[in-house]
C-alpha cells in the first residue's frame, strides 16, 4: 500500500492543556513509561496532510481513537463554516507520535497494572455484585462491568478518583459514533443494514441500562440512559481483550487506547504477567516524528463504523483483499411447490429444528455411550447393534417431521425461520461458499431435493463414524458405520459443488435477481458515490456523512461483484449449453471417434454459429485478468468459471458419452480421458 509507507509529520498543536499535562504525570508518577512518545494534537492543516493514511487504516484491534467535536459546522454542508468551529473540531484530533527513533521489537508502552481498568472492578462494585446474582442476560457482559466502573467511579468518588486525570481526558461526546447520529446523518446510509444494526444496538444498550435498573436502582442515581450509552461507547471502541495472570478479561488502557489503527499493524500489545504492565511493542523501526499505531484487526467497514465512529476509505489488506461486507437474505417462499420439503432441509442443523442431523446424531452417539459404559460386559456386537439402532432413529428424525414449525411467524412472505442471512465479500472465503450452496438448495427440483435429503445408508456411503470414536475396536470387520452423508452431513450449507447446469443456471438468475432487489434500496448509485468522495468540501474528510458514504460504497461494491458474478457465469452456463447441444448432435448423427476428436477440438474453441466456445471464451478472460487487474471481473470469478463450471461442463459431457457406450453395447472405438473431479478439490465454491 503506497500511502501506507508515507511520512505523516503532523506538527505539534497545544497540548499545554492542563489536562492533558495531567494525564502525562499521573500515569509517569505510576510507574508507565512512554519515554520515546509524545501527544500530539492535530491542526487543521495537519489533518489534512494526515487523512490519507488515516483513512487507509483498518485492522488488529482497536479504533481510531479520534472523537472529533461535531457540534460545529465541520461536518454542515454549508461550506461558509464558523473558522473558529472547525478549530474546535480538529482540537480534538490526537495521535501519539515517536519522539525518537524507535528500533523495531522496542517496548515502546509499558502501564502498570493499577493504572487498568478491569472487569473484575466493576464486577466488585455494589451494582455489580447486583448484577452478577441476577445473572443477567446482558448483550455485552464485559463491557457492563467495565462501564458500571466508570460511571460509578466518576460519580461517586469524583475528583478524588484514582483515575480522574483519565476520565478528564475521554471526550465528553461520542457524536461520531453511529448510535448518537443525528435524522440527517442516518439518511446517508439509507438502504443499508447498518441502518438496522444501529436500531438493534440502542434497542440492546436500552434493555441493558433498564434490566439492571430493575435489580440496582442505584444505577439510574449515577447515570442516565445516554450517559450508559456514552460508557457503552467508550468501553467498546476502547477496550482491550487481555490474559492477566491466566485469566481472560478485558481492561481500559490509559494512554494505549489513544493510538490510532492503521493496517498493515506495525506495533503488537499484549499484558506481560513478568513485569505486571501491559506493554506495546514495536514490529518495525519508526522514525521519528511518524505517528505510532495500533491495529484494530482486518474488519468490515460496518464494524469500524458501529463500534469505533470511523470507516476507512481504502479498507484493503496488503494482499489485496477487502474485508467490506453486505449481508444477503435468503429464504423458502411458501408459493414454492416443494415448500414444505425445502423448509425441512432448509432448517435442518438449526437449533430450533427438530430434525437436526448433527444433533440428532450427537444425541445417538452420546446415548450409546452411555449404555456401554453401564454395561461393560456387554459385547461388541451388542454395542455396536445398539448404536447402529440409535444413529438409524437419528437419522429418520433428521429427514421426517417438522410440520410442527410451520406455525412460524412469517415475516412478509418467507417465514421468519426461514430466512437465513449470510455477510459476504468480494472474495471466495467460506461465506461466499454458504451463499452458493444455499442458493443451490433452493434452486432445487423435486429429483435434485430427494437426492440431497435422502436418508437410506444404501444411497449414500460417503459419510461414516469411525469405531474409535464410539469406543469400538479399530481392528476387525465392519471397520466404519455407514451412514447417510445427508442424513448427518448434509444441510443447505453444504452443497459446495455445482449439481447440474440446469439447477447452477436457476441458482445464478436468483442470485442476479436478490442482488438488484439489494441495489434498489440505496437511493443513491455507486457510481455517484464514488464522485461525491471526491468532493471534500461537500463530504469533509472525518465527518460522519462522508464515514457514511464511505460504508454505503463498500457495500455497493461488494453488490455490484456478485451481479456481475452471477451473469458472467450465465453467460459461460449457455455457451457450455451449447456445446453440449452440439454433443447431443453428434451422438444423434453417430459420428465415428475418429472423427470425433478432430471436429470437437474447432468446435469448443468456436461454435457453429461463430460465436466464441467454452475454451475460447475462458481464456479470453483469462488474459483480461492478467492484464494488471484491469479486467471487471475479480479473479475469483474467472477461476469459479475456468475451474468450477469447466468441471461442471466436463462431467456434463462425460455423461452423455457415457450414455452413448450404454446405447451401442459399448462398441464405440474410444476410451474416455480422466476426467478432473467437480469442486477442484474443494478450493472453489
Amino acid at each position: 500500500m503506497s500511502s501506507g509507507n508515507a511520512h505523516k509529520s503532523a506538527s505539534a498543536g497545544g497540548l499545554g492543556v492542563d489536562k492533558f499535562a495531567r494525564f502525562d504525570n499521573w500515569l509517569r508518577d505510576n510507574g508507565a513509561r512512554f519515554d520515546q512518545l509524545e501527544l500530539r494534537e492535530y491542526g487543521e492543516a495537519a489533518s489534512t496532510k494526515s487523512a490519507q493514511r488515516f483513512e487507509r487504516a483498518e485492522s488488529d484491534s482497536g479504533e481510531e481513537k479520534k472523537e472529533p467535536n461535531k457540534e460545529g459546522g465541520a461536518y454542515d454542508d454549508d461550506i461558509d463554516q464558523d473558522d473558529s468551529m472547525a478549530d474546535e473540531a480538529d482540537s480534538e484530533m490526537r495521535g501519539v507520535h515517536a519522539k525518537t527513533n524507535i528500533p523495531s521489537n522496542t517496548i515502546c508502552v509499558a502501564v502498570p497494572r493499577r493504572c487498568l481498568i478491569t472487569v473484575d472492578m466493576g464486577q466488585a462494585t455494589d451494582i455489580g455484585r447486583a448484577i452478577l446474582s441476577a445473572d443477567l442476560d446482558l448483550d455485552a457482559p464485559k463491557h457492563i462491568f467495565l462501564m458500571i466502573y466508570l460511571l460509578w467511579d466518576r460519580k461517586v468518588n469524583g475528583d478524588k478518583s484514582f483515575f480522574k486525570p483519565y476520565y478528564d481526558i475521554l471526550p465528553p461526546t461520542l457524536s461520531n459514533m453511529p448510535i448518537f447520529w443525528s435524522e440527517e446523518e442516518l439518511s446517508f446510509l439509507t438502504g443499508s443494514y447498518l441502518l438496522t444494526q444501529i436500531a438493534d444496538r440502542n434497542e440492546a444498550i436500552t434493555d441493558d441500562y433498564l434490566a439492571i435498573c430493575e435489580i440496582a436502582p442505584e444505577l439510574a442515581q449515577i447515570a442516565t440512559l445516554d450517559d450508559f450509552k456514552w460508557a457503552r461507547m467508550c468501553v467498546c471502541s476502547r477496550n482491550f481483550g487481555l490474559q492477566i495472570d491466566g485469566h481472560r478479561t478485558s481492561a481500559l488502557v490509559p494512554h494505549a487506547d489513544m493510538l490510532n489503527h492503521f493496517r498493515p499493524r506495525e506495533t503488537k500489545w499484549t499484558f506481560d504477567d513478568e513485569i505486571q504492565c501491559f506493554t506495546i511493542t514495536t514490529l518495525q523501526s519508526i522514525s521519528a516524528g511518524e505517528q505510532v499505531y495500533d491495529s484494530y484487526g482486518q474488519k468490515c467497514n460496518h464494524r469500524f463504523l458501529l463500534n469505533y465512529g470511523f470507516a476507512v476509505e481504502d479498507n484493503h489488506e496488503i494482499d489485496g483483499f477487502c474485508p467490506n461486507e453486505v449481508p444477503i437474505e435468503l429464504g423458502v417462499f411458501p408459493d414454492d411447490p416443494l415448500f414444505e420439503a425445502k423448509y425441512e432441509f432448509w432448517t435442518r442443523g438449526d437449533a430450533n429444528s427438530h430434525g437436526s442431523g448433527v444433533s440428532a446424531l450427537a444425541a445417538a452417539v452420546a446415548a450409546a455411550g452411555a449404555a456401554r459404559a453401564e454395561q461393560p460386559h456387554a459385547s461388541n456386537h451388542d454395542s455396536a447393534r445398539a448404536i447402529v439402532a440409535a444413529v438409524e432413529a437419528a437419522a429418520a428424525a433428521a429427514v421426517s417431521g417438522g410440520s410442527d414449525r410451520m406455525s412460524d411467524t412469517v415475516m412478509g412472505s418467507v417465514p421468519m425461520s426461514s430466512l437465513k442471512r449470510v455477510r459476504v465479500s468480494v472474495s471466495n472465503n467460506e461465506n461466499s461458499r454458504v451463499l452458493f450452496s444455499m442458493l443451490r438448495v433452493l434452486a432445487c427440483n423435486e429429483a435434485e431435493l430427494q437426492d440431497l435429503a435422502g436418508s437410506t445408508s444404501e444411497d449414500s456411503g460417503a459419510g461414516f463414524i469411525s469405531r474409535a470414536m464410539l469406543g469400538l475396536p479399530v481392528s476387525g470387520s465392519g471397520g466404519s458405520l455407514s451412514l447417510s452423508s445427508s442424513a448427518f452431513y448434509r444441510t443447505c450449507r453444504d452443497i459446495r459443488h455445482p449439481l447440474n447446469i440446469r439447477n447452477e443456471k436457476t441458482a445464478m438468475t436468483h442470485l442476479l435477481a436478490v442482488v438488484k432487489r439489494g441495489l434498489n434500496l440505496y437511493p443513491i448509485s455507486l457510481a455517484q458515490d464514488m464522485a461525491d468522495l471526491l468532493d471534500e468540501i461537500s463530504f469533509p474528510r472525518f465527518s460522519n456523512k462522508r464515514h457514511a458514504k464511505i460504508q454505503v460504497r463498500g457495500e455497493k461494491e461488494v453488490l455490484h461483484h456478485f451481479a456481475i458474478w452471477a451473469q458472467t457465469a450465465l453467460e459461460v452456463m449457455d455457451v457450455i449449453e451449447q456445446d453440449l447441444e452440439e454433443e447431443r448432435k453428434k451422438i444423434a448423427r453417430g459420428i465415428a471417434d475418429s472423427e470425433y476428436s478432430a471436429t470437437s477440438a474447432r468446435h469448443y474453441s468456436v461454435s457453429n454459429n461463430g460465436k466464441p466456445g467454452f475454451d475460447q471464451l475462458v481464456r479470453e478472460m483469462e488474459d483480461d485478468e492478467a492484464m494488471d487487474g484491469q479486467s471487471a471481473r475479480h479473479h475469483t470469478i474467472v477461476r469459479y468459471c475456468a475451474d468450477v463450471l469447466g468441471n461442471l461442463r466436463r462431467e456434463e459431457i462425460k455423461n452423455l458419452r457415457k450414455t452413448r457406450r450404454l446405447s451401442t453395447g459399448g462398441n464405440t472405438g474410444y476410451t474416455a480421458s480422466p476426467q478432473r473431479p467437480i469442486g477442484n478439490n474443494g478450493r472453489y465454491v
